[in-house]
């Protein structure tokens, strides 16, 4: 199957396993991983870009011949979006989440212990919630531009989906 995607997105709330699926699939395919905060951001999660920058750099990214993106912004993903030949959706439950954004605070310690607790309430908040990068909006999204999506829930899709992914 990998040989016919060349163009991969990955959606999910914080602590979903974004970063971790774009690097491992990056590093099979030869392929640089985007992360949507580098395009974003101007100074990590302190300074936001302007809005047409922003999609002036993803839409460039996304005219290459092959591409891993991993972000949960809102509706300026929209093109790369529709232009994946693959969005996998990856949606674990909250407790999951939580686990893994407290883990990552406890081994990176590159954030305040308050950003982490209010970056799990932000998790908490995105199936719940109707925002431009909820869980409501993404869905309806796919759904408006009948984009096809792999949807992984837990550990063993996971498991399962690169091991058919990756023959």
């Amino acid at each position: 199957m990998k040989k016919t995607i060349q163009k991969i997105y990955i959606l999910g709330t914080s602590g979903s396993g974004k970063t971790f699926l774009a690097n491992k699939l990056a590093r099979e395919l030869k392929i640089k991983p985007i992360d949507l905060d580098d395009i974003y951001w101007i100074k990590k999660y302190t300074k936001k870009r302007d809005k047409k920058i922003m999609k002036k750099r993803l839409k460039k990214l996304t005219k290459r011949k092959s591409w891993i993106i991993e972000g949960v912004y809102g509706s300026w993903i929209k093109e790369a979006i529709k232009k994946a030949d693959l969005v996998i959706w990856l949606d674990p439950p909250f407790r999951i989440l939580s686990w893994r954004i407290f883990m990552r605070y406890l081994k990176k310690r590159d954030s305040t212990l308050k950003d982490t607790l209010n970056l799990i309430k932000y998790a908490g908040k995105y199936k719940k919630e109707t925002y431009s990068a909820s869980y409501k909006s993404h869905k309806a999204l796919l759904k408006e531009h009948k984009i096809n999506f792999i949807s992984i829930k837990n550990k063993k899709q996971l498991n399962e989906f690169l091991k058919d992914f990756l023959k």
